[in-house]
């Protein structure tokens, strides 16, 4: 009696797992067909016998009996052997494909399948059932594969429409592989544009950064100075100004003033000398640095402070140059200054320039009693140097604007010297200089 693939069938699903059972239970009874399940190959037997089933649905690896067992066993049994058998595997290699023929297994299901998928194989199935080729008598055929020998089994047409599924399944997977290739070559020029655009993001953000830092120094310099001056014009206020006011208030209805108008002059010029020094660290930093000619610095300094009863000796080489502010010409007047205005007047001084482990040192020295070793840090703060050497006012801030550093290391009884400490990048020779 022949079977029309549209009507209902009694499908007989033969699988260990549950919830692929009842999954394709389900798919198929919402297509109207009458589905049994069995979890093995002797329960499927004996399924069978109660009540033949138009196609069986068994998984290939079970316990107990596998797939290709219970596929051969049907098909070598005198009344059930028409019933068609379709294998559900995942089809890891072609030797499945044999072992399937060996079975005598109509078709096969690959795993993981898509509904429409079971479909077609069952329709497949039921009309090929229906076609008069398969009835053709069956003369076992050995095929040798991977130095074993099969002897299959299957007529024509099964071998045929195994080969067709099996190409089908090829071409099926082929395709997905190809789009999912696509699909990843797509996703990886989209990845490849989003490290570009991270790496853009990346520079923008470090940039802001680098600007963000240069701010925030500027601002921290900026703040610093603003105490820096704030203290300093107190300084200067107290220590030289308001006592020339107040000596000057005294000394007005004094008839003999001449004491006490020369000790308030002397506050005011210190005053004054500060106030100069104050107004010089502001300009400080406001002007690029520039190479100056230490030697050439000097001799054009010295010239203008010197008194004339000082004689000086400069041993710097014409070709020593420094990077620093404009404001280092006003440093050296300043220390000039400092250095012949001693309690006891020098009578000579002397300029050198020397290399040292971590950088150079320009040296400014006199021959006069020299400073106090208590007194040689004290000399560079506002409140002692106010009082002693007024134009050493700020002169250690300033140098440090342009990374220098200045110290007193003279000796007590001999000789006062101021050492200024030069890194090795604010200083080239006349053999470094490009000649453009």
């Amino acid at each position: 009696m022949k079977s029309n693939p549209d009507t209902s069938l009694h499908i007989l699903i033969v699988e260990d797992n549950r919830t692929q059972a009842e999954y394709l239970r389900h798919l198929l009874e919402k297509r109207g067909h009458q589905v049994t399940v069995s979890q093995n190959g002797f329960e499927a037997l004996e399924r069978i016998e109660e009540k033949r089933p138009d196609i069986i649905l068994t998984d290939v690896m079970m316990p107990d009996m596998d797939g290709y067992t219970l596929c051969k066993t049907v098909k070598q049994h005198e009344k059930f052997h028409d019933i068609p058998v379709i294998l559900v595997t995942h089809l890891y290699s072609p030797v499945d494909v044999i072992k399937g023929l060996e079975a005598g297994a109509d078709n096969f299901i690959i795993k993981p399948y898509d509904p429409e998928y079971i479909f077609s194989r069952i329709t497949g199935i039921m009309q090929a059932k229906n076609h008069p080729g398969t009835q053709e008598p069956v003369q076992p055929l050995d095929v040798v594969f991977s130095s074993e020998v099969h002897t299959i089994a299957s007529s024509r047409m099964q071998i045929l429409n195994i080969l067709l599924s099996t190409y089908e399944t090829a071409v099926k997977n082929n395709s997905e592989l190809q789009v999912a290739h696509e699909r990843l070559h797509y996703t990886n020029a989209q990845l490849q544009k989003l490290i570009e655009d991270l790496e853009q993001t990346n520079e923008s953000l470090h940039l802001k950064n680098l600007e963000r830092g240069r701010l925030e120094t500027a601002l921290a310099a900026a703040h610093e100075k603003i105490e820096i001056l704030s203290e300093a014009l107190k300084q200067i206020y107290q220590i030289r100004v308001q006592p020339a006011d107040e000596i000057l208030s005294v000394q007005a209805s004094v008839p003999d003033v001449g004491e006490g108008i020369s000790t308030a002059s002397s506050h005011l010029h210190a005053g004054m000398i500060a106030l100069k020094n104050t107004r010089q660290y502001i300009r400080t930093g406001t002007m690029p640095r520039t190479w100056l000619g230490i030697r050439n610095s000097i001799n054009n300094t010295i010239d203008q402070v010197r008194r004339q009863s000082i004689r000086y000796e400069n041993l710097i080489p014409e070709d020593i140059e420094i990077y620093a502010d404009p404001c280092f010409e006003h440093v050296l007047s300043d220390l000039i200054v400092a250095l012949q205005d001693g309690e006891e007047k020098p009578t000579e001084m002397r300029f050198s320039f020397h290399v040292k482990e971590n950088g150079y040192v320009i040296i400014c020295e006199n021959n006069d009693q020299g400073i106090a070793e208590t007194d040689k840090e004290k000399i560079f703060t506002f409140h002692h140097g106010l009082l002693s050497h007024p134009s050493l006012c700020l002169i250690r801030e300033m140098l440090a604007l342009s990374g220098m550093d200045i110290a007193e290391t003279g000796i007590q009884g001999h000789r006062t010297r101021f050492e200024i400490g030069c890194p090795e990048s604010s200083v080239r020779f006349g053999s470094d200089i490009q000649i453009l």
